[in-house]
């Protein structure tokens, strides 16, 4: 065979393989912009990703209550939240694979479909005998939290596939919000007033889960026309791509720091009502008080979002977020000691203005660095050693909780003290990240190469 045949059979192989890797895109012709339906989408993925973290936390903000109802002890109502560690780690390694075989909008599909079934089983699981009803609702839970890694671990390829590279950060950052953890904190002290009501809330996260989990049997699976160049660009192999990650210094690093950092937060979201009660205050404060901690992380990581996308100093950002995370602990340990409403406020406040966006950056520079590797993929070792270590965390500090002789009783002064030398660990990697930019490269190469000839006179 000629020279020129091979390289001819080897042309139509590459189109043949770029076409099967974006059969959901249906124009090859990069758009250079985020249309109208990514950002009606990315609506759709953050009210489904709502719903999916209010079942997640419906028992923490009442922990109390919810443990009266089910006649079951405080640990084991910490376990309806733990449950979902367990599985996320179990699938998350399977989610890649998943996606790069069915696509996103199966991803989507599954997530929704678990989670409403989950939620409704949780809801007729009270209507059981009082020894299983505990039983019935984790097995809710259970199911219901298959959901998570199928809309986690794709948000970052959603965010590639969809928007064009200035946007990308800011909705990899949307997709993120805890909205979720903010309407539960705030709705579920004032539901729940009685451990009789906790039925009720059942059934109105139900409803939820399936009002929001319906519009992914009509929303579309891809833009019309790729927003970027990168966006077309075949991903490795699933084998390769492993290679890849291992031998990527940054991505090494980044796992310290995402695993570490995003098991503080989740545990420290988890335990919330417990390192709060203790010192005097009911539930609806520490249900403000959380929901000040995830409003102002919110703030935070959307103004960080923005700036991120504007300079491409995500390294940067992360640095100056990880450093603060670990003092702002240090504020939250001394809110302890101070045992003032307004200091609680204001350590919470602090502490969420940070912590929270270094795992929207982390996703980013995790899918920058490692180019081109799958975002899934990426995401999806990321995440799966998140869970390992905030399983780890959480174990931890419900084992630090003082006892009933203790002063305050049950207080969880040693747990706060973990989480700052937790914070301080994290902090080390994230002092030697670099922002390592080879998706924004090539889009911005592409760009170069596609202006008009009069204009690169003009440059």
């Amino acid at each position: 065979m000629s020279d020129k045949s091979q390289q001819a059979d080897c042309g139509k192989m590459e189109i043949e393989d770029e076409k099967t890797s974006h059969a959901e895109v249906v124009s090859l012709e990069v758009s250079n912009r985020s249309s109208l339906l990514a950002w009606i989408e990315l609506i759709f993925v953050i009210l489904l990703n709502m719903s999916i973290n209010l079942r997640w936390l419906t028992f923490s903000p009442v922990a109390n209550l919810s443990s009266e109802y089910l006649n079951v002890s405080k640990s084991a109502i910490t376990w309806l939240a733990n449950c979902a560690t367990v599985i996320f780690f179990a699938l998350s390694f399977c989610t890649g694979w998943i996606f790069e075989r069915y696509g996103i909008k199966t991803c989507f599909l599954l997530a929704a479909a678990t989670n409403i079934t989950g939620a409704w089983i949780r809801y007729f699981g009270t209507f059981a005998p009082l020894h299983q009803k505990y039983a019935i609702v984790m097995f809710g839970q259970c199911i219901a939290s298959l959901a998570e890694p199928f809309i986690m671990n794709i948000g970052t390829h959603f965010a590639a596939i969809w928007f064009a590279t200035h946007h990308r950060v800011t909705a990899n950052t949307l997709q993120a919000i805890p909205l979720g953890m903010i309407v539960a904190t705030l709705s579920m002290p004032k539901l729940v007033t009685t451990p009789d009501d906790l039925p009720l809330a059942l059934l109105i996260t139900a409803i939820i889960s399936t009002v929001f989990g319906i519009p992914f049997l009509f929303l579309p699976s891809g833009p019309r026309a790729p927003p970027t160049e990168s966006a077309r660009v075949t991903r490795l192999s699933v084998k390769d791509s492993f290679m890849i990650l291992l031998k990527n210094r940054n991505f090494i690093l980044l796992i310290f720091v995402f695993s570490i950092f995003f098991a503080m937060f989740a545990s420290v979201v988890a335990i919330t009502s417990s390192i709060f009660t203790p010192q005097g205050y009911n539930n609806v404060d520490v249900g403000l008080a959380s929901f000040v901690r995830i409003i102002s992380g919110v703030a935070g990581a959307i103004i960080a979002g923005r700036i991120t996308d504007w300079t491409g100093q995500h390294a940067l950002v992360l640095k100056v977020a990880c450093v603060m995370t670990f003092i702002t602990t240090i504020i939250i340990y001394v809110q302890a000691l101070v045992n003032t409403y307004a200091f609680m406020m204001v350590s919470c406040f602090l502490n969420g203005l940070f912590v929270f966006l270094i795992i929207p950056l982390s996703l980013e520079l995790a899918a920058e660095c490692t180019f081109p590797v799958s975002e899934s993929l990426s995401a999806s070792v990321l995440w799966g050693m998140s869970q390992v270590s905030s399983f780890c965390t959480t174990l931890i500090m419900d084992a630090l909780r003082a006892g009933p002789d203790a002063s305050p009783p049950y207080h969880m002064k040693h747990a706060v003290i973990y989480a700052i030398v937790l914070s301080g660990i994290g902090a080390i990697p994230s002092l030697f990240l670099t922002s390592d930019l080879k998706r924004i490269k090539k889009d911005h190469t592409h760009e170069k190469d596609s202006m008009p000839e009069h204009d690169h006179i003009k440059e």
